[in-house]
């Protein structure tokens, strides 16, 4: 007796339920078709009451049902069993393949019995029998007209041995998924279906197609048994695409009903349930059975042409899952690619399926895909990617609230309706009116730097012609010399800000508003009231040019002004994320480790003292949780990046003083002045150093409060920080700009985060204060727009040499140049001038006293008067000219007048040189430079891994075609 059958069947659509009998619109006589059907189920318990459901539902059924358990650990044996007229339910190992699930099914049960006496149409028995065996998932649901369309499309084409439904979006969407499908020789599953197309009858024509989806397989037996039905080797994925392959070859032909319809979940694909029965990922063995497939089954004149094919779009996607920050995907396609063509597998499938070819290839060729479809599927998916990720960058993970909804809403600007739009967008947006005005301010203040030549100071050489130049520069270097990391990064940065020169221009003359946009990024985080905010950003900007970065020419302490409230943006998005399910963030730590590498290239003794920092706070104040391992992982990646330079800071610790740019910054400094030192202002600044006061006495005062924020506090840590970091910069003879510009950017987080918390309050003391805090930033400002950032920084040509000396240089002369200038205190000092004189990052590159010793040594004979054979001497150096520029010393021009081999050249007013008579000795520059080539590649491969790791995530999903994938959970 059947079992009783479920209530309601709302699920189907009217018109799918079934007529009475199956017709031949053509008139043919009918056919007894015998139908076997057989469904597969691995923990699919979520999915088995509707598909019991649909096979109620059905008229006709099957006239046998069975049943094949693969190893589920849920209630899916039982719901099979309770599936109608079902056999005894099979069960296999949970590794058990779909095709050799069907197969145990088969050799279990048998096919349906044909039956002797009348025949379900009123026939004698007599009628011609056809076997069938139809393939079920257990998370699809056929139509209640499905079989019957199948079986009416069977009946009109005899000669098709391979019938498929239209497969629909579950659980009853008009959705498309499939109409029949087809494959490119690349690997590349093709259905010809849009995603998200949904069902209007296009696709409505029966048609012979190169494979159908085993979910609703119709197979008639011969065909099953010729082909010996799925090979084994395919255990899930692609199975349905060489059976369909195979029977193409052998002469069967393979058809699609669309009149048939069956829903499907895709259960695996959409990550419903967990793959099971494997440790390969899903997607490595969708691809690796994409390959068997092709090799099993192309013309042997092709193997050479897909191999090659094989690699090369291996080789692309590889490139572009590491670019999305999905190296396992690479591996996967690496691993897909190679264990299939080493396993060998194919060429056995190979010879066993020569005796099926009955059609030639050449027959058969207008099933498969196109390589084009697939190469203009594969732009789209790209195009398709590459826009959601940027919509979704930096929100992939769950964030913490930094303040309530009422708090948000207290600090919301309200603004009179009747007012202009473009009005009430600039009130609701100060920071945007103060940016714009620090960029047009930024210009006004750099009218005296804007023209011809270059930018110059004391402290800032000029920068190199070229991009190639600089990147010479980056890995050259005098044996046993590092060359200085910055350079490499500098040269990234001319690389998109238009070149050296162009970089240095932006960097310096733009950094009040780089910088203050830096801030806005940083303190959005945790400031949440406007004006707060957009102040906060505007002095922090300010500090760059009060700090006198800007006016002296320090190009390190500007980038460092730059990157430093980035790197906190990094360290408060890991440290922040307690309280949520994913605490930290990986992404975030390599952009803090990034920014790192750029603070200990730029200015060395700023980035040591915050990678200090964050150790200790990763170790101790966080604990050895996540968040804390993150924060130590970013200081071992920004020591790392900038290897071997952190080898070189500590064998040299003197080098921590220096600023990238120029000179060692050993003056940049407070000096013995206790003013300038307690305010943070170098000597030499542009604004005098009362002009910190109201901000430090602001800052004090919020500390007072008893409702103090955190935030207040790490500002006012980090400005301890700078300032003990100054004090012993300072007596060690090092440069202490940026350790003091850190002092600065400590208070203004200070009173930014107090005006946050105390902005709204009508205390007329606590509006004096903020109104202090406003004049103050405004006369800051004005003192900026009217003194401007010239000064000791100027603009000029790149060499203080006359032009003949200056085009000697050019090829193909390529002559060298002896500058020596005598310090006060009788000390001759040179540098060698060649190939367009000294450039940014020489003085970090330049020889060591032992490569040097040469041209000292005929230096110092000079200076004791000389013995004659300084000029022969200097011929043998590859000294071409000897330069010196006012005011030149009396006795060591006579000295060099009196020299053979030296004549005396022209010159500007108060300068003199001399021409070294060099066709008789053969000379050797003893200052050769060598090229660190193997730091480069792997200093340039190690910020390209850094990078890629910084990039929102491209998620990969498991390419697992529709269709193929709900038969057993495969893991």
């Amino acid at each position: 007796m059947e079992q009783e059958a479920p209530a309601g069947w709302e699920f189907f659509d009217s018109v799918d339920f079934p007529t009475d009998h199956i017709d031949d619109p053509m008139g043919r006589p009918r056919v007894r078709h015998v139908v076997t059907a057989v469904v597969v189920g691995h923990e699919g318990a979520a999915w088995l009451p509707r598909l019991s459901e649909s096979l109620w539902a059905l008229n006709p059924r099957p006239d046998r049902l069975i049943a094949v358990d693969t190893g589920s650990t849920d209630e899916t044996a039982e719901l099979l069993a309770a599936m109608p007229g079902v056999e005894p339910v099979v069960s296999v190992s949970a590794r058990t393949g779909f095709g050799v699930a069907v197969a145990r099914g088969l050799e279990a049960h048998g096919f349906a019995p044909i039956p002797s006496a009348v025949g379900p149409y009123g026939d004698d028995g007599h009628m011609p029998v056809v076997e069938w065996l139809w393939l079920l998932h257990d998370d699809c649901a056929p139509a209640p007209r499905a079989l019957e369309q199948l079986l009416l499309q069977a009946t009109m084409s005899p000669n098709t041995g391979v019938w498929g439904p239209k497969l629909r979006l579950w659980p009853r969407d008009r959705e498309l998924l499939e109409v029949g499908v087809t494959t490119s020789l690349g690997g590349r599953r093709d259905t010809g279906i849009e995603n998200g197309e949904l069902d209007q009858g296009q696709h409505d024509q029966p048609r012979n197609v190169l494979a159908v989806s085993s979910a609703g397989m119709l197979v008639r037996r011969d065909v099953w048994e010729a082909l010996r039905g799925f090979d084994p080797r395919l255990p899930m994925f692609r199975d349905d695409i060489d059976f369909g392959w195979r029977a193409s070859r052998a002469g069967y032909q393979v058809g699609v009903a669309p009149d048939a319809v069956v829903y499907h979940a895709q259960a695996a694909a959409t990550g419903e349930r967990a793959l099971a029965g494997t440790r390969r990922h899903a997607y490595q063995l969708d691809r690796a059975h994409a390959y068997y497939t092709v090799l099993a089954n192309a013309p042997g004149k092709l193997l050479p042409l897909l191999m090659l094919r094989f690699l090369l779009g291996t080789l692309m996607r590889s490139v572009w899952f590491l670019l999305g920050k999905t190296p396992s995907g690479a591996v996967d396609e690496w691993t897909a690619l190679l264990g299939t063509v080493l396993a060998g597998g194919w060429t056995q499938a190979r010879k066993n399926r020569r005796k099926l070819d009955k059609v030639p290839y050449e027959d058969i060729k207008g099933l498969f895909s196109r390589s084009v479809h697939a190469l203009r599927h594969n732009l789209e998916e790209t195009t398709s990617t590459i826009s959601e990720r940027i919509r979704e960058a930096w929100a992939d993970e769950p964030e913490e609230q930094v303040v309530t909804t009422a708090r948000r809403a207290k600090s919301t600007a309200r603004v009179a309706v009747d007012q202009p739009r473009w009005r009430r967008q600039l009130i609701r947006r100060p920071f945007l009116v103060a940016w714009v005005v620090l960029a047009i301010g930024a210009v006004i203040s750099a009218r005296d730097l804007i023209g011809g030549g270059v930018l110059r100071s004391q402290l800032l050489l000029p920068a190199h012609e070229n991009l190639a130049a600089l990147w010479h520069a980056a890995a050259a270097a005098p044996p046993g010399v590092t060359p200085p990391a910055w350079l490499a990064q500098f040269w990234a940065f001319s690389a998109v800000l238009f070149g050296p020169t162009g970089a240095t221009n932006i960097l310096l003359l733009g950094a009040v508003p780089l910088a203050g946009l830096a801030a806005w990024a940083l303190l959005r985080a945790f400031v949440v009231d406007r004006m707060a905010r957009a102040w906060g950003a505007s002095a922090y900007g300010l500090a760059v040019f009060t700090n006198g970065a800007i006016t002296q020419g320090r190009l390190g302490t500007c980038v460092a002004a730059i990157v430093l409230p980035l790197l906190g943006a990094a360290v408060h998005t890991v440290a922040r994320r307690r309280r949520v399910v994913v605490q930290g963030s990986w992404r975030a730590a390599w952009f803090a480790g990034i920014c790192l590498a750029v603070l200990i290239a730029f200015t060395p003794a700023l980035g040591l003292l915050v990678a200090v920092i964050l150790a200790v706070g990763g170790v101790f104040g966080l604990g050895w949780r996540r968040q804390g391992r993150q924060l130590v992982f970013s200081v071992v990646l920004g020591l790392l990046l900038v290897l071997p330079w952190t080898i070189d800071l500590v064998r040299h610790p003197w080098k921590l003083g220096q600023e990238a740019g120029g000179p060692p910054t050993t003056a940049v400094g407070p000096g013995d002045s206790l003013p300038h030192l307690l305010t943070g202002t170098p000597v030499g600044a542009p604004t005098p150093w009362w002009f910190a006061v109201p901000l430090i006495l602001v800052a004090l005062l919020s500390l007072l409060r008893s409702s103090r924020q955190r935030y207040e506090l790490l500002g006012w840590f980090a400005a301890l920080a700078g300032l003990a970091g100054t004090l012993i910069s300072s007596r060690l003879g090092g440069g202490s700009g940026p350790l003091m510009f850190l002092m600065t950017a400590g208070w203004v987080i200070a009173v930014a985060v107090a005006w946050d918390s105390v902005g709204k309050s009508t205390e007329i003391i606590v509006q004096g204060v903020l109104g202090i805090v406003l004049l103050t930033s405004v006369v800051t400002a004005g003192f900026w727009l009217v003194r401007g950032t010239d000064g000791p920084l100027w603009r000029g040509p790149a060499q203080d040499l006359p032009a003949y000396l200056v085009s000697s240089q050019d090829p193909p002369d390529n002559q060298s140049i002896l500058v020596v200038r005598k310090a006060p205190g009788g000390q001759m000092r040179f540098s060698l001038v060649k190939d367009g004189g000294p450039r940014m990052g020489s003085l970090e590159a330049a020889p060591t006293s032992a490569q040097s010793k040469p041209i000292t040594d005929v230096l110092a004979t000079l200076g004791g008067g000389g013995s004659g054979e300084e000029g022969r001497q200097l011929a043998g150096l590859a000294i071409d000219y000897v330069y010196l520029p006012g005011p030149v010393d009396p006795t060591l021009q006579a000295t060099l007048d009196s020299l053979p081999g030296l004549t005396r050249a022209s010159a500007d007013d108060g300068d003199a040189s001399w021409l070294v008579d060099r066709s008789k000795v053969e000379g050797k520059t003893p200052l050769v430079d060598q090229t660190h080539s193997v730091w480069r590649f792997f200093g340039l491969l190690g910020w390209i891994i850094a990078l890629v790791f910084c990039l929102p995530t491209v998620r990969r999903t498991v390419a697992v075609p529709q269709g193929t994938h709900a038969r057993r959970d495969p893991r």
